[in-house]
């Protein structure tokens, strides 16, 4: 199909040039990060409206938790907008913008494997039903300040940052209502991912640094990073399996873990460089690695924009960015229960990610 429309498309700029001496010329599409990889793609998936991902609904709809404010954004499972030339999902239209009442002030959200949401607010971890959004948040824990991220484990629990300066780290067993704090950084945890094997992951961006952990909150290990690491997602069916990393700095980050996770990564490779300031991150259903992109006033040595459209312009708006492999699946799903893998994804999962390891890095 796509060649009969790019030959279609020829013959008829052909045709126009015949007639008329004028050769019109399509937009290149913009591109985020000035290096990829080649085994990768780069698309913007949303902007400039866009909050802290973190969930998807069982239609493949995109949440994200609009920061410091009420409300969950919903984007549509389809392109639905026009921005800058850049087609984009947006939570206008055919999404939704969902304001939900005595939800505190917080930044990020998780869906956990009972199909119930839980954001980190100024109340305390606080739990959204999505399938009643007219229902008010309920506050399930509470703990003083917020921190900054949550993840749910595939046990049911769910994990999360606490206190103003979000190093306090708590596991919540919704079925007992128990809470305990199981880890306490020497520095800011930023985003908090969980594999679909249990493991923990803490982007320890106040001290350049990654953290692990199990499913229980016992410390694994920590090892020190370049770029500052923010949003994070597991390969742990990779080979070697790996873990990436959205960097303040602009850049993703893949490491590589041929030893197993308890002992420090077996190589470090920049798969994309040249971008803004990235933030908060989410895997997607569809393997993919979902972004955030923003202006930061140069912070941790970031770029100074936001995002290079479509149609030529670079500005501080912020976006989200999907990042995938041209072959195979790059990340293991989001925890929660719409996105178990069936045994044939699977399968397409660990054949797709090995063939990471024979790719040859590009330089420059």
């Amino acid at each position: 199909m796509n060649y009969i429309m790019n030959n279609t498309y020829r013959i008829l700029l052909g045709a126009l040039a015949a007639l008329t001496g004028f050769i019109p010329t399509r937009p290149a599409p913009a591109v985020q990060f000035s290096f990829l990889d080649p085994a990768y793609t780069q698309q913007i998936y949303a902007g400039p409206n866009i909050g802290a991902p973190g969930a998807w609904t069982a239609t493949n709809q995109l949440l994200a938790r609009k920061a410091f404010v009420p409300d969950i954004l919903e984007y549509s499972a389809t392109q639905n907008n026009v921005y800058q030339g850049t087609n984009v999902h947006d939570p206008s239209g055919t999404g939704t913008i969902h304001t939900i009442a005595n939800l505190a002030s917080g930044v990020n959200l998780t869906m956990a494997t009972n199909g119930f949401l839980y954001l980190p607010t100024s109340a305390g971890l606080q739990r959204v039903d999505p399938n009643n959004w007219a229902t008010p948040a309920v506050t399930v824990t509470t703990f003083g300040s917020p921190g900054w991220s949550v993840n749910s484990l595939p046990n049911g629990n769910i994990v999360y940052a606490g206190n103003g300066t979000s190093t306090d780290i708590h596991i919540y067993n919704p079925s007992t209502n128990a809470d305990s704090l199981v880890y306490t950084s020497p520095g800011l945890i930023d985003d908090i991912e969980t594999s679909t094997t249990g493991l923990i992951a803490l982007a320890g961006q106040g001290n350049n640094e990654i953290i692990l952990l199990n499913s229980s909150g016992s410390f694994i290990q920590r090892f020190s990073t370049a770029n500052y690491p923010d949003g994070l997602a597991f390969a742990t069916m990779a080979s070697p399996p790996a873990l990436y990393s959205n960097d303040n700095r602009g850049t993703i980050t893949r490491y590589d873990f041929g030893s197993g996770f308890s002992v420090a990564p077996t190589n470090v490779q920049i798969i994309a460089s040249g971008g803004s300031y990235g933030d908060i991150a989410t895997p997607g259903p569809d393997c993919a690695f979902y972004v955030t992109q923003f202006f930061n006033n140069g912070g941790h040595g970031s770029a100074l924009f936001g995002t290079n459209w479509d149609n030529g312009t670079t500005n501080n708006d912020p976006s989200i960015i999907r990042i995938a492999l041209k072959q195979g699946c790059m990340l293991d799903p989001p925890v929660g229960p719409n996105n178990t893998p069936e045994p044939t994804a699977a399968l397409l999962l660990l054949l797709g990610t090995a063939t990471i390891g024979l790719q040859r890095p590009r330089r420059g």
